[in-house]
């Protein structure tokens, strides 16, 4: 009798305890912020692709919206809650691996940002992070080949640094 008890009474114990929704969206963002904006990025690195700015901008945007549930906004819009700005610093491109034949085995590139993030509900929330990343390719390819590619990589990385600061208020 007792198994039988047993086999009705763990499966709904088991169900009481199993969490309703997952997801690691969102998780620690205030819950008044509502709106966002993008001001173009400008571009400080010479060596930098004179399209790079507008395309990080647009990255940073859409990576904003498929990660939070902040609303797109234009930057005059009353009300906006964030406002994210910034500017391209640092574009290199430098030998990393060299082999004994004094010829380089890879090659970095290095992207440095200065972005800066205006909260305007709560400005002592507001802060600037400096993300600094860089991705390598084997020096025997044509960087022209692959220069799209790791701006996809490097991208990526810093939307998760912006992202990081954002939702952690360190």
């Amino acid at each position: 009798m007792k198994n039988y008890l047993m086999l009705f009474i763990l499966p709904y114990l088991l169900h009481s305890c199993y969490p309703t929704s997952i997801g690691f969206k969102d998780q620690s963002l205030d819950a008044n912020l509502k709106t966002f904006a993008v001001i173009n990025f400008e571009l400080s690195a010479p060596n930098a692709p004179i399209n790079y700015p507008l395309n990080f901008t647009e990255f940073l945007k859409d990576g904003i919206l498929g990660n939070t549930k902040l609303k797109l906004v234009k930057d005059d819009e009353l009300g906006v809650s964030l406002i994210f700005s910034g500017e391209i610093i640092e574009y290199n491109i430098t030998p990393v691996s060299i082999q004994s034949d004094s010829q380089a085995a890879l090659t970095r590139l290095t992207i440095g940002m200065k972005v800066e993030v205006e909260n305007n509900l709560d400005p002592e929330k507001s802060f600037t992070v400096r993300p600094r990343r860089f991705a390598d390719y084997q020096s025997d390819q044509d960087f022209n080949s692959v220069e799209s590619q790791l701006l996809e990589e490097i991208n990526e990385q810093i939307l998760q640094d912006i992202l990081n600061q954002l939702q952690s208020d360190w």
